[in-house]
C-alpha cells in the first residue's frame, strides 16, 4: 500500500459524485441476499462528505469487478453498517477520510471493536511450501474493508502522474500486466534511501519501456534487496560510496541471508544492470564509472533438476483425478495433455477450439511469453469434450459476455488467477495425501505440467522439432533442455544395471572386468570387440587365436561367458534341453540324451550362479527386489529413448538388462 500522506479538497470530493449514477446515488442500495431474497444496504451516516466517499469507495470495488452485486452480499453489509455506525460514534462531522492516516483509524476501529466485545479475528489452517498446515489468524473484516476504503479514497485524491507516487500501478501506465497474477504495482516506499528511490524511479521508467512488467518487477525486488543492505550495514552510504569494497560486504550480507544461489545471483546481476544503466543513460556523475560487479561474483549454480511430476505421483493424481474440483479438474485435464503454461491456459478465451476443413480439433491461444498467437493441434478426444464443456457452462452462466474460457470465481470479467489454481490443487493434494517415492508430501507447480508433456512426448519419440513448434518455443535450444535431462536419467538407469549384473563363466565362477570398461558409455558404443558377438552372451576367447572351432557350439564350450544380461534366454535354453532330452528318451536316441544332458548340467550351473542374489553380500534379497522393480520400469522408458535416437548396442544392452531384470524379479518372488 502507498504510505505517502495524499491531499484531499472540497473540489476534488465532489468530483467522486460523478461516479454515482442511479441506485448508487441513492442512500439505499440493493444487492443479492440469502436464498434469492435482496438485501440492503442504508448509508446511514451523520457526516455528509464521509457518505459520498464511502459510497464512491463501494461503488468502485463493484464497478471494478472486485465484487458482484448479484451475488450475495449479506455479510458485506453487515461489515458495511457496522463502520458506519463506528463512525457517527468517533467521527461524526469529518470532512474527509483522509484528515487523518490510516493508522489512526485502524486503532480507533480495532479499540472499538474490542470494547464492543465484536473484534472477530478467524483462525484457520494455512498450507505451507512444504505441505504441511499451519495455524494463521485473518484480521477481523471490518479493519480489512476500511483499508481497503482508505487506499480506493488515496488513489482517488493523487491526481500526481503514475510516476510520480511510490506505489505505481502499472495498469494506469498502458503496461501489458499479466491478468492471470494479483501483482501489478511497483511499490517503491521500502527503499529508504532518498537518493537511491529517485534513481531507482528514473531506472524503471526507462526499463518498463524496453522490458516486461514482470521483468520490472523482479528487478525493483532487487534495488529493494540492495536498500535493506545498506539501511542495516550502510546507514549513511550515498551514490558516491559505492566502490567494490561496499559491493564485497553485500556479497557477504546475501550469503548470510541464506537465500537461495538463484536469488543472490538474480540480485548482483540486476543491481549491475541499475547501475551501469544509471551511469550510461542518466550520467550520474556520483556513481563510478569504474566496475565494481564482476562475473566472478555470480555463484555456480546447481544442475537444473529434472522438472516434471514423478511418475509415482502421476499415478496417484490420475487415481484421484474425479475427486478434484470441476474447474480444477478440466484445467489440469488440459494441461496434462498440451503442456500450456498456467498463464496461457488462465488467458483462454472462451472460443479458444477451432476445427479445420477435416473438422480436426486445435486449440487457439495467446502466448504471452512471445506477445503472439499460437495454434496446437488436440490429438485427444478427452481434452476437446472437456473444452466444450466448460463452454457450454460458462455460456450457460454469461452468454457470450464472458471473454475466458476459465473466469475467475469472483467476476467474469476476469481471468482465473494462477495462486488460485495452485492453492486449490495442492489442498487436495494434501487431503488426497499425494506423496512422492521418498514418503514426503508432494507439492505442485504449474509448470511441472508443462515439463512432464515435454519428457512424455521426447520418450514417445516425437522429434525434438515438432515439440519446439507445438510449445511455441523461441529457439530448439529451449527444448533440448528436455532432452538433456532425458540423457542424464538414461545414463543413471545404465549405471544402477550395470551395477546389478553378474557375468560367470562355464564353471559358474564370477568373472571380473576392469570398471573402465563396465562404463555404460563404453558399453553404449561398443559394437563387435569380443572375439565373436554372439545371441547370447559373450565369448571369452582372444580373437588372435584365429577361427573357433566351437562356433554353434556355445552352450559347451569353455569360453562361453554369460551374465544376468542372459539370464531368460539361458532359462529358455535349459527348458528346450529338457523337452529334446524327453523326446530323444521317448525315441530311444542316446546320443541326443547325452549331448542334452552335458548342455543341462553346463546350464544349470550358470543358471544357479546368476540366480545367487547376494552378490557382494551387502544387499538384503528385499532390497534387492525393490531396486530391481524400480530399475525395470526405468530401463523400459530408457529403451524407448535410444530405440528412436538409433543407438542400437544402448538397445540391445537395455533389452538384455530388462531380460535380465524380468528373470530376477521373478526368481526372487518365487518361495524358496
Amino acid at each position: 500500500m502507498n504510505t505517502e500522506p495524499v491531499q484531499w479538497s472540497e473540489e476534488k470530493q465532489q468530483g467522486l459524485q460523478v461516479h454515482l449514477t442511479g441506485m448508487w446515488a441513492l442512500d439505499t442500495w440493493e444487492l443479492g441476499g440469502q436464498n434469492g431474497k435482496n438485501r440492503h444496504l442504508h448509508f446511514r451516516l451523520i457526516s455528509p462528505a464521509l457518505k459520498t466517499e464511502l459510497k464512491y469507495a463501494f461503488w468502485h470495488k463493484f464497478d471494478s469487478g472486485e465484487r458482484d452485486a448479484t451475488k450475495q452480499q449479506s455479510v458485506f453489509c453487515s461489515d458495511a453498517m457496522r463502520l458506519f455506525a463506528w463512525f457517527n460514534q468517533v467521527a461524526p462531522t469529518i470532512s474527509s477520510l483522509l484528515e487523518k492516516p490510516l493508522a489512526y483509524w485502524e486503532c480507533s476501529l480495532r479499540s472499538y471493536l474490542v470494547e464492543t466485545s465484536r473484534l472477530k479475528q478467524t483462525r484457520y489452517k494455512r498450507l505451507t511450501t512444504s505441505q504441511e498446515y499451519v495455524e494463521a489468524v485473518v484480521e477481523d473484516r471490518r479493519i480489512c474493508l476500511l483499508r481497503q476504503c482508505y487506499q480506493i479514497l488515496a488513489d482517488a485524491y493523487d491526481d500526481r502522474e503514475e510516476t510520480a507516487k511510490d506505489c505505481w500501478d502499472m495498469r494506469k501506465m498502458g503496461l501489458p500486466v499479466n491478468l492471470t497474477v494479483s501483482q501489478f504495482r511497483l511499490n517503491f516506499a521500502p527503499i529508504s534511501q532518498l537518493w537511491l528511490k529517485h534513481l531507482a524511479k528514473e531506472f524503471m521508467k526507462y526499463n518498463a519501456a524496453v522490458h516486461s512488467p514482470g521483468d520490472c518487477m523482479i528487478k525493483l525486488q532487487a534495488l529493494r534487496e540492495f536498500s535493506r543492505f545498506l539501511a542495516r550495514h550502510a546507514p549513511t552510504c550515498c551514490a558516491s560510496d559505492i566502490d567494490r569494497a561496499l559491493i564485497v560486504k553485500y556479497l557477504g550480507f546475501l550469503r548470510e541471508r541464506q537465500l537461495s544461489v538463484v536469488w543472490c545471483n538474480r540480485a548482483i546481476t540486476h543491481l549491475r544492470t541499475f547501475l551501469e544503466t544509471c551511469v550510461r543513460y542518466f550520467h550520474i556523475q556520483e556513481l563510478t564509472r569504474e566496475q565494481i560487479i564482476f562475473n566472478e561474483d555470480l555463484v555456480k549454480e546447481p544442475e537444473t533438476l529434472s522438472r516434471e511430476i514423478p511418475e509415482e505421483v502421476l499415478e496417484q493424481l490420475r487415481n484421484h483425478l474425479n475427486t478434484l474440483p470441476t474447474t480444477i479438474l478440466r484445467m489440469v485435464t488440459i494441461l496434462l495433455e498440451c503442456g500450456l503454461r498456467i498463464s496461457e491456459l488462465c488467458l483462454l478465451s472462451l472460443d479458444c477450439l477451432i476445427c479445420d476443413d477435416k473438422h480436426e480439433w486445435y486449440l487457439r491461444l495467446y502466448q504471452r511469453k512471445l506477445s503472439k498467437e499460437h495454434i496446437i493441434p488436440l490429438v485427444d478426444e478427452n481434452v476437446v469434450e472437456t473444452i466444450q464443456a466448460q463452454q457450454q457452462e460458462v455460456r450457460n452462466r454469461w452468454g457470450n459476455t464472458c471473454p475466458y474460457l476459465f473466469p475467475s470465481p469472483t467476476s467474469y470479467t476476469k481471468p482465473y488467477l494462477q495462486n488460485t489454481f495452485t492453492e486449490h490443487l495442492n489442498r487436495w493434494a494434501a487431503k488426497q495425501d499425494i506423496r512422492d517415492r521418498t514418503g514426503k508430501r508432494y507439492r505442485f507447480t504449474a509448470h511441472q505440467f508443462r515439463h512432464t508433456v515435454g519428457m512424455r512426448l521426447l520418450n514417445d519419440g516425437v522429434p525434438i522439432e515438432v515439440i519446439s513448434r507445438l510449445f511455441g518455443h523461441k529457439s530448439l535450444r529451449m527444448t533440448q533442455v528436455y532432452a538433456r535431462v532425458r540423457d542424464k536419467k538414461m545414463r543413471a538407469d545404465l549405471e544402477r544395471v550395470t551395477r546389478m549384473r553378474k557375468t560367470v563363466n562355464a564353471q559358474g565362477q564370477t568373472v571380473k572386468g576392469d570398471p573402465r570398461a563396465n562404463d555404460p558409455e563404453a558399453q553404449m558404443i561398443r559394437k563387435g570387440v569380443r572375439g565373436q558377438t554372439l545371441p547370447v552372451g559373450g565369448c571369452g576367447r582372444l580373437i588372435v587365436l584365429g577361427e573357433c572351432s566351437h562356433a554353434n557350439k556355445c552352450l559347451t564350450c569353455p569360453m562361453w561367458l554369460t551374465s544376468t544380461d542372459d539370464l531368460s534366454k539361458l532359462k529358455s535354453f535349459y527348458e528346450r534341453a529338457i523337452h529334446l532330452k524327453q523326446q530323444a528318451t521317448a525315441c530311444g536316441n542316446q546320443f541326443v540324451i547325452d549331448q542334452q544332458e552335458r548342455i543341462i548340467a553346463n546350464l544349470s550351473v550358470r543358471i544357479k550362479s546368476l540366480e545367487e542374489t547376494s552378490t557382494d553380500g551387502t544387499l538384503a534379497v528385499d532390497e534387492v527386489l525393490e531396486q530391481l522393480k524400480a530399475d525395470l520400469a526405468e530401463a523400459e522408458s530408457a529403451l524407448e529413448e535410444v530405440g528412436e535416437h538409433g543407438l542400437i548396442p544402448a538397445a540391445k544392452y537395455l533389452e538384455r538388462t530388462i531380460a535380465d531384470l524380468k528373470a530376477k524379479i521373478t526368481a526372487l518372488e518365487e518361495p524358496a
